[in-house]
């Protein structure tokens, strides 16, 4: 009876601790481009590259280009595949600090719903947004995936809240 208490007291403790990281619970996006939409987790409206999305009461997000790149010196794609370069600004418009992950926050997927596989380029790119922003500042880089050559149509995601449902989504074409 004991040693339940104590998990059950841990797993409370773990779970108050990702809830309190995880920042605001509403993952909808509303964009700001010249008209204001809401999107509910079951209606995902999809974005255009160079539109500004508000996400949730947390971010701003930008997708600005998508483009395809050979590689750089260092880091050489599998054949048959092409890198794709995706230049996104996330802001934080929240009045307290945030976490952002490339890896976590963001998911690539071609027209058949294949997953783009994360790359690493060391020229070339912008660091990838990573880390901790400030309330009101933003973060900029380059998300690179490694893709098949012969898509040429992709969607972006976007989860704010990993902890619960909802994205926004971008579609882009290189």
């Amino acid at each position: 009876m004991k040693k339940t208490l104590v998990f059950l007291a841990g797993l409370f403790i773990i779970l108050g601790t990702l809830l309190a990281c995880g920042g605001s619970s509403d993952n909808t996006g509303t964009s700001t481009s010249s008209s204001t939409t809401s999107q509910t987790s079951q209606q995902v409206k999809h974005f255009k590259v160079g539109e500004t999305v508000k996400v949730g009461d947390t971010w701003e997000v930008v997708v600005s280009s998508a483009k395809t790149s050979d590689g750089d010196d260092y880091t050489k794609h599998d054949v048959g595949n092409t890198f794709l370069i995706v230049n996104v600004t996330v802001k934080n418009i929240s009045n307290k600090e945030q976490d952002i992950s490339s890896l976590l926050n963001f998911k690539l997927k071609d027209k058949d719903g294949t997953e783009g596989k994360d790359a690493f380029l060391t020229t070339g790119v912008t660091p990838a947004p990573n880390g901790k922003v400030a309330a009101s500042d933003q973060s900029k880089g380059d998300l690179t995936y490694q893709v098949s050559a012969s898509q040429k149509s992709f969607t972006l995601a976007f989860e704010a809240d990993l902890l619960s449902s909802g994205q926004t989504v971008w579609d882009l074409s290189v």
